[in-house]
């Protein structure tokens, strides 16, 4: 179950300015959306809508990491597609169609959202062309994003996709000392590993001094021994 946050109508507002969906908006077209949007919270691993869910609108990550990702039916395996985190939105798709959700978005880590109703967006779109212009562009943004994802499951080491999905949840920080919040379990999901693969890859990482585990979190000891990683310039461990 999604829970209610307590956040002030000057809180939403500045939330709202960060989007780049409401970059240079009017500041009527802010004050609108503040006073309607809902916050929600959601613990790492929750799920925040399943696919073929009604939409209900648009959702504006507050803070943590949302993944977006499909299923097989079984529900065995896992493909991620993208993952969301501070001032991007997601459910474009469903919001401009009013069909459906395209696919599953569970909460990466414990995460803030806004929801942005459809009755309240739609008319905005019409009224100021600006936001649809720039609505466009972040679905463009998305597919590239998707595009990449793929590819870098196809073509790309376990190891290697852990790194960046590590540095991604760390918010752009590259300061040593840098706290991810989420489990073994759900960096699994994101990178296409078994839970015993990827505590096999941290720990490792542990050992050499790069990162420290907790329950639940990892704390990022060698941000430039991650990024080598990541960029594919230092030898795998196993």
């Amino acid at each position: 179950m999604r829970s209610s946050l307590a956040l002030s109508l000057p809180d939403k507002r500045a939330v709202l300015l960060r989007h780049k969906l409401f970059w240079e908006a009017p500041q009527a077209v802010i004050e609108r959306l503040a006073l309607r949007a809902q916050p929600l919270s959601f613990r790492s691993g929750q799920r925040i809508f399943r696919r073929g869910d009604e939409s209900h609108g648009l959702l504006a990550v507050v803070s943590g990491h949302v993944r977006i990702s499909a299923a097989d039916p079984e529900g065995r395996s896992e493909l991620v597609m993208n993952l969301i985190g501070p001032d991007e939105v997601f459910g474009e798709i469903a919001l401009l169609d009013d069909g459906p959700r395209t696919a599953d978005a569970i909460a990466a880590t414990r995460c803030c959202l806004l929801l942005l109703e459809r009755r309240d967006l739609l008319p905005l779109l019409n009224d100021f062309p600006v936001l649809a212009v720039r609505l466009l562009a972040i679905l463009s943004g998305r597919l590239r994003r998707t595009s990449q994802q793929l590819s870098d499951r196809a073509f790309v080491c376990a190891e290697q996709r852990l790194a960046k999905v590590l540095l991604t949840l760390a918010g752009g920080s590259d300061r040593d000392g840098t706290r991810v919040l989420t489990t073994q379990r759900e960096l699994g999901h994101m990178v296409g590993l078994s839970r015993e693969g990827t505590n096999r890859h941290l720990s490792a990482w542990q050992r050499k001094g790069y990162i420290s585990l907790v329950p639940g979190a990892c704390t990022i000891d060698d941000y430039k021994a991650l990024q080598k990683i990541a960029q594919g310039s230092e030898a795998g461990v196993t």
